[in-house]
């Protein structure tokens, strides 16, 4: 017999963790806000300024989220593990 639908769900790892969901954005957040500068940059007139500057932005932003979700999975990993027990 299957088993109830809101059982399966709850089966089902999240997308958070998943390596599709990262890939996407590393490569999203920088082309849109890419896409953002070269819409700023036709409407103010610098031609490639903006358009470098939002992508390099996005690019420093993912980076970062990527490291900061690397360590967060660590952290969680490593709880009660003997390297990180404290002696009094």
């Amino acid at each position: 017999m299957r088993a109830p639908y809101r059982e399966r769900l709850r089966q089902i790892p999240p997308p958070s963790g998943d390596a599709l969901s990262h890939g996407l954005a590393m490569v999203s957040v920088p082309t849109v806000l890419g896409l953002l500068g070269a819409w700023v940059d036709s409407l103010v007139g610098t031609k490639p300024i903006l358009l470098l500057a939002f992508a390099a932005f996005g690019v420093a932003g993912a980076f970062a989220s990527a490291y900061y979700r690397y360590e967060q999975k660590i952290a969680r990993q490593e709880v009660g593990k003997p390297w990180t027990r404290r002696t009094a």
